[in-house]
């Protein structure tokens, strides 16, 4: 009898670990970026960030070197915008132009080295600092960047990624395209950073291929100076997609412990009149 009263009672508390465990994992929603425009640490690799892979024909013994060049042609800043659709944009910065030719690019949503072409848009040259801002939709802020570029002195076309996080309100000097929405606040686009010192090449932002986007049915492109209504701020959805109610894990959490409370109350009573009606018997006996 005591034996299976010891039992029961371990089962019990195996029961309530694990919905302890459920209770800390149910509130855990992934986060994204809602509707607004951001400022992003964007960070080169040579190597993809989540596999490990160096595509670059330089290799492992190149890998020293290979890190070095994409941290010298990579600005440390992007811009990410969201639209009022969900649609996600990043505008990259690269560096030393004059000895870079013909770049690319492509996204990896899953972080699993599978990418996918996508087309980017010129939005600004700034000839003074050597620099070109790529504009182009990525699946999220999340997604890894991979970009191919012909690098003139090297002779060869040289394969890095880009990954960006560290989202901020703000657009610092980069050109914008999109208007926020409801915006809790409107403020001038750079603003409380360095405005470009050249203006952009022309006019209308140029595709990667060269041709002209002005009628292309894209969404116009702000110019620098121009004041856009921003909304910034980290929402949370649950993984459809959906936007997640905050009080939704609150209550999970509630119910959950209560869950427990109760198998444990339950168990306990099961156990003590288990025990007693033993006792009573040897009484009697």
């Amino acid at each position: 009898m005591k034996s299976t009263a010891l039992n029961f009672l371990k089962t019990l508390c195996c029961i309530g670990a694990i919905l302890a465990i459920l209770a800390g994992i149910a509130p855990m929603t992934a986060m994204a970026a809602s509707h607004g425009i951001y400022l992003a640490t964007a960070t080169p690799h040579y190597r993809h960030p989540q596999t490990g892979i160096i595509e670059d024909s330089g290799g492992e013994s190149s890998a020293v070197l290979g890190q070095s060049m994409t941290d010298s042609a990579t600005y440390t800043k992007a811009l990410v915008e969201v639209d009022s659709s969900g649609n996600t944009y990043a505008t990259v910065r690269l560096k030393l132009m004059d000895n870079i030719q013909d770049p690319k690019f492509q996204v990896d949503a899953a972080g699993n080295g599978s990418f996918t072409p996508v087309s980017s848009t010129v939005m600004y040259e700034d000839f003074t600092e050597n620099t070109t801002d790529f504009r182009m939709k990525v699946p999220s802020e999340n997604a890894v960047i991979r970009c191919n570029m012909y690098v003139v002195p090297m002779g060869r076309e040289v394969i890095f990624y880009i990954t960006l996080s560290g989202l901020q309100q703000g657009s610092g000097d980069f050109v914008t395209t999109i208007k926020v929405d409801q915006a809790q606040s409107s403020v001038t686009n750079g603003a409380g950073s360095q405005t470009p010192t050249q203006t952009e090449s022309q006019n209308t932002a140029q595709t990667s291929d060269g041709s002209d986007s002005s009628g292309q049915g894209q969404e116009p492109t702000a110019q620098t100076g121009e004041t856009h209504e921003e909304h910034m701020g980290i929402q949370e959805f649950d993984q459809t997609g959906e936007e997640a109610d905050d009080s939704s894990g609150i209550s999970a959490v509630w119910w959950i412990a209560g869950a427990v409370v109760i198998i444990v109350a339950a168990g306990g009573s099961i156990w003590f009149f288990r025990i007693r009606n033993k006792k009573d018997k040897d009484d009697l006996l």
